[in-house]
Parts: structure tokens; sequence; C-alpha cells
């Protein structure tokens, strides 16, 4: 490929910023993170390093943890690279939250926090700002430049859709809210899928030419894994068998020569300090192109993605990332709940003086990005990723209690903002969101300290456009690459070849972990009355039940078809009570998550019969005595337990079944299978006649001698 020489540009140089963003979930596997630092961090800026590149830096607080604890020396190259002046740090977000997704309080924190940590390791305060998944609202402006943050890049489809021409992209450009300014870089896409998925020579050419002409300033800023964590990229990346990959050669056609093309690698601050030239935008909430895509629904990206293919060159954009928060309702409750925990403890702070540090802590990690959403990566879908945030908001809640000297809490508030008021219940060991409207638990979490877990996070397969796109083609086999540049993980994915109808069955809300049915139709529960025991340190709450539009045309709907009693002690008592006159099938539905998933150190005895959680089973047992399910998970140190008792007047059997809950989802590697967590379903047929009640009581033992 023909490269430019100089001829009549002779007089322009192009500027390169070249910068990497390296980050671990909060909660990911240690396996992981000394995977993924030993094939593309440590190679990577060690280096960059050895070669005097200038470039820039960011990463989460999460992994400079990880790092000084597992590769101090990394963190003396780093030290000695911005002390030299070749490394320019870029702060952010310390737990990478999505900034515009926070309250501002919280938001400073994170930038604070971040920036200090950059100060204690490396001697100097970012001027830069990485802002999370690219996520741009405007508010977010003054809280940057609060934190001394003066400058920060986003990717050129959001210029792009300011207006601003692709032959326009190779400029600083200002900002501005409410009278405070800030510098932003367009990061340029297709450096971003050039470097380093082309020869180095392509990728060189791309940096030079990238705005159709030769450029005064090219961007690319991208994700640190992508050299060499992602998959097929090591070898391609660092070499094999003695030779030379990608990375050397292609910093090695940049740096000075006899015959190298007119680029060097440049800092954003030196840019900022050599020219006062900078172009007004003001750019819309948004993202990179493949985020605003991703948050679409199935039917609006296959209409999306037609567009896209008439006319590939058009400015379009998808939805915004709170999209997500509507997508995904688990998401969606969690993020409220966030969001209304944060403001409980500013208010005890700012009103009663509290010290609630540690509380504030926890909460800063409930707020960490990766499991509130979905794209090419597991995201939402993973649970450990889940389970670490949602740890760290009832972490948070715990302690926040312990500082306000309260044991009993119950609040109304619409938790899911959908208009109705939802009921939270807590004592010292159990919280649970009570949905008046279905009589079921959104929220499940146990809270003794040695056993925190959100037993109710249960997840289900939503409306996904790759999966709805698998039902009729899939590409089911990868092939070898013969040495040829490997692909971006957003190709080339690859699908599960024992997958089944019920892999693929979709739901539009979450799955309750409380869920109680009549012949199909969900119950209705209104009228509630609440009582609190402070003695015995417990809450109840009592209701009657209604059928949604009664069972037929001729009945009644505000006729009481059950009385429900919940109470919240040591244990959860669940009593429901029918009156005689109702004919067909009533289920009562409990869904657990357990962190142990499906591995060995889970298994469950009903009955006497012990088996793993992939198992489907399916008993029988007679009325007027207990049953007990034992759930046991070694790897979290907890046992659940399940004792429950049916009586009625004609009713002598009803059923119980475990059924494991799965789902597929996209990741790095393709579409993997997923386990989320078990469903207890309880059958009852109920006749005119039947005079019924249920007796549930759930309870958690500490496995003996397990130390947590």
């Amino acid at each position: 490929m023909e490269l430019c020489k100089g001829g009549t540009n002779d007089n322009i140089m192009v500027n390169f910023i070249l910068g990497f963003h390296c980050h671990q979930p909060i909660g990911n596997f240690d396996s992981v993170f000394k995977k993924i630092h030993e094939k593309s961090y440590s190679p990577l800026i060690r280096t960059l390093a050895q070669y005097n590149v200038n470039f820039c830096f960011h990463a989460s607080g999460v992994l400079l943890e990880w790092w000084e604890k597992n590769d101090p020396e990394l963190i003396k190259i780093i030290a000695g690279g911005v002390e030299r002046g070749e490394i320019e740090l870029i702060g952010g977000g310390y737990y990478e939250p999505v900034l515009a997704s926070i309250p501002q309080g919280d938001r400073m924190k994170q930038l604070e926090m971040l920036s200090g940590a950059l100060k204690r390791l490396f001697g100097k305060y970012p001027e830069g700002a990485w802002i999370t998944e690219r996520v741009w609202q405007v508010d977010i402006i003054k809280d940057l430049t609060d934190a001394g943050l003066n400058y920060a890049f986003l990717d050129d489809v959001q210029f792009f859709q300011a207006g601003i021409s692709k032959g326009g992209m190779d400029k600083i450009f200002r900002t501005e809210y409410d009278g405070e300014f800030l510098d932003l870089f367009p990061i340029h896409e297709r450096l971003r899928y050039k470097l380093p998925f082309a020869e180095p020579d392509e990728s060189l050419n791309e940096v030079l030419y990238v705005n159709g002409r030769l450029s005064a300033l090219s961007v690319m800023f991208d994700d640190g894994e992508k050299m060499g964590g992602w998959p097929d990229t090591y070898e391609w990346v660092y070499g094999k068998d003695g030779k030379k990959g990608w990375l050397d050669n292609f910093i090695n056609l940049i740096n000075p020569g006899e015959n190298n093309p007119p680029v060097k690698f440049e800092l954003p601050s030196r840019i900022i300090g050599n020219t006062t030239e900078r172009t007004p935008v003001y750019l819309p909430a948004s993202s990179y192109r493949e985020m605003g895509e991703w948050t679409l629904s199935a039917k609006k990206r296959h209409y999306y993605e037609i567009i896209k293919s008439k006319d590939s060159s058009a400015p379009l954009c998808g939805g915004i990332w709170h999209n997500f928060l509507t997508r995904y309702p688990e998401a969606n409750l969690f993020h409220k709940r966030m969001l209304h925990l944060s403001r409980k403890i500013d208010y005890a702070v700012k009103t009663y003086h509290k010290d609630l540090k540690e509380a504030s802590e926890e909460l800063l990690k409930s707020q960490a990005n990766d499991a509130y959403w979905h794209g090419v990566f597991g995201g939402i879908y993973l649970p450990h990723l889940r389970r670490s945030i949602r740890n760290a908001l009832i972490k948070s809640y715990v302690l926040y209690k312990d500082g306000i000297k309260k044991c009993i809490e119950r609040e109304l508030h619409d938790f899911d903002m959908d208009g109705e008021k939802e009921i939270l219940l807590s004592n010292d060991y159990w919280l649970i969101i009570y949905k008046p409207s279905s009589g079921s638990f959104l929220a499940l979490d146990y809270m003794e300290k040695d056993l925190i877990q959100p037993l109710g996070d249960v997840f289900c397969l939503h409306d996904e456009y790759d999966i709805s796109k698998f039902k009729g083609n899939a590409e089911r086999n990868g092939k070898e690459r013969d040495g040829t540049p490997p692909q971006t993980i957003h190709k080339g994915v690859k699908y599960p070849s024992d997958l089944s109808e019920s892999d693929l069955k979709v739901y539009s809300d979450l799955l309750p972990a409380l869920e109680m049915t009549f012949n199909g139709g969900r119950l209705c529960f209104k009228n509630e009355f609440i009582e609190e025991d402070e003695v015995n340190k417990s809450i109840s709450v009592k209701a009657p039940g209604f059928l949604k539009g009664g069972l037929e045309s001729d009945n009644d709907p505000n006729k009481a078809f059950a009385n429900l009693s919940i109470k919240i002690g040591n244990s959860i008592d669940i009593l429901l009570a029918s009156k005689p006159g109702i004919k067909g099938i009533l289920r009562i539905i409990l869904r657990f998550a357990v962190p142990g998933g499906s591995g060995p150190s889970v298994n469950v005895n009903i009955g006497g019969e012990i088996r793993g959680l992939n198992n489907y089973i399916e008993k029988e047992f007679n009325t007027d005595a207990d049953n007990v399910a034992h759930i046991s998970d070694s790897f979290w140190g907890g046992k659940i337990i399940v004792k429950h008792r049916a009586s009625g007047g004609f009713l002598e059997k009803y059923n119980l079944a475990l059924r494991p809950v799965t789902t597929i989802s996209l990741s790095e590697k393709g579409f993997e299978r997923i386990f989320q967590g078990i469903e207890l379903e309880y059958s009852f047929n109920l006749t005119p006649e039947e005079d019924f009640s249920s007796i549930m009581i759930i309870n958690i033992e500490k496995i003996e001698g397990h130390a947590t």
C-alpha cells in the first residue's frame, strides 16, 4: 500500500493521539484479570514504553488496585513514562460508572477518587477525562471541570450527529454547559477498526488519511483489551516464533527515520498548549455508534440495519444508553434502588451529620456500568458481574441502617418507575420489594453480614437483535485465519450447536422472586395493612387478593379470591389462604439465584433426593404434611431452606417442580449458555368446594464449618 511520503504536503505533520482504556469489571474473576493482563495490558504498556512512544493511558480504579497487588513493576514503568512526559494520564470515574446515570454528588466522588489514585501512584493529576462508554450528556461538563478535567474524548459519530462533516474531524472542539467550557477530541471510528485489525501499513495509511486527505489530527483511543486480549489477537499483535508482531511493525513505521511518513505520536495536552484555535460544537445525548445500535429493540434494530445498508455513510444514531433501563427491567429496578439509596445517604449526612463514608464507598461500587447493559460482551447477562454490584448495594444499605441506628424500615416508593408505589420492607435479615398489583417480590435480598446475597437476582432472556437474527441464520463455526489479521469482536459471531426452543424464549418483564398465578393470570393485591414488631424485629404485610379481570365474564373481578400474609423475621413466612367457589390451577413460584451457579458446590435436596441444579425435578406431595427443599451452596457458605405445607378440604396431593433458569447471551467468544438460577413451582388443582391454604417458610442457614 502506498503511504504518504511528503510531496506537496511536506509542511504538514500529522499529530497522532494514541490512547488505551484499560478496565476490568468489579467482581470479575481473578483468572480473567490475570489472563487479560498477561495477554494485553502488560505487553502493551511495556512495548510502548520500550519504544518511548507518546500515548494516553486510562485505567479504572479496580484495575489499578489489581496491578498494585500483582504487578507493582508495571506501576513503576507507567510512573516513569509520566515523569518523562511520554504518558498522559486520563481520569474518569473510579469504578467506571456511566457518569450521566448517577447523581451529581456521586459523580464528583468517582472523579476525585480516580484522580487521587493517579496522583498517588504516578505523581500527577490527570487533565483529561475518559467518558465511560462515551455516554455523553451535557450536564456532566461542570462536574468534569470542577474535578480539574479540561478535555475529553468522544466518538466521531457523535460529532457527525451535530452536523460536523467527516473532513472536519481533525480539530480540537470546544463545548459548554452553563458557562463551563470543555475541549473535545473526536475518536475516529475507522481507526478503531483498523488498529490492530489490518496490516501495519494499511493501519498507518488510515492514520494519515482518515479524514479523506492528509489529516492534521488523528485519534485512536480504544479498549486496551483488543491488543492481545480479544480472540486471535495476541500472536498477531506481539508476534510469534521470534517474528515481530503488528505493534512493533506499526511503531517502526511511525518512529523517526529517513523515509518515514509525516506523522508523530503526540499528547493532547501538548496539542492544546500549542494552539488556541477551537471549533465550537454542541453534541446530542449520545454514545459511539455500536452502543446506540445495541440499545435498540430487535424490531427497531432490524429497521435501522435496513436503512444503514442502503447508505452506510448516513449519520445514523440509534438509542441513548439510558434505553437499556427500559429494555432491561432488572437494570431499571436496580438503577432506581441505587438512586434512592444515594439520596437517603446524602440526606442523613447533610441533615443528621451521620458518618456514612463506608456506606457511600459501597454505593460507588454499585454504580459500575458493566452489569447494567449488554452489547457484544456478556454484561448484564453475567451473574457474577450483577452479583458484585448488587452485593455492594446491599452492603451499602446495611451500613446505612447501622449508621442511622435503624433495624426495621418500610417505604412506599415507585422503584420501577411505572407509576405504582411498591412496598420495601426490611429488618436485620431480609429486604423485599413487594409489588401489590401482582403480589410478587421484585427484590429478595438476604442481609446478614456474613451471607449477604441478592437471592432474587434471577435474570431472563430479553428481546435481543442478535438472537432474533440467529433464528433465521447462524454462523456456527469459525475458520482458521492463516496469518491474516484477526476480526474485531463485532463480527464473526459463533453459536452453540445444541440450542433449543426453551433457550430462545424471550420475556418482556423481570422474573420475580415470588410470583403467584391462577389459571395463568396474576393475582392482584390491594388495601395492604403493614404491622411492625420492634421487640421481635419483624414486619408484616397483609392484603386481600383479587383476580385481575375475573375468571369469566360473569365473575365479579372485585370479589376477594384469597388473603395474603407476609411476615419478615429471621425467616420469611408466606401464607396464602383462598376461599371456596373457585376452580382452577393455582401456582406459587419461588426463584433463587445462588453464587455457586450450577457448579459442583451446589445441590438441592427434595424429599431425600439430592441432585445438581441443572436437573429438572418433579415430585408429588401429600397435603397436610411438611415438605422441605434444601438448596446448599458451599461456594457461598449458605443453605436456602424452603419449608412448605398445603391444606385443603378436598385437595389430597400437589406438585412441586424444580427447573434451572438459563439464558444465552453474546460474549467475546460468541453465544454462551449461562445458568441464572432455579425455579421452584408449587401447583395446586383447586375445586369449587376447596377451602385452601399454603404456608411457606424461607430460611437461610450457614453451612456448618464453612468460613465465608
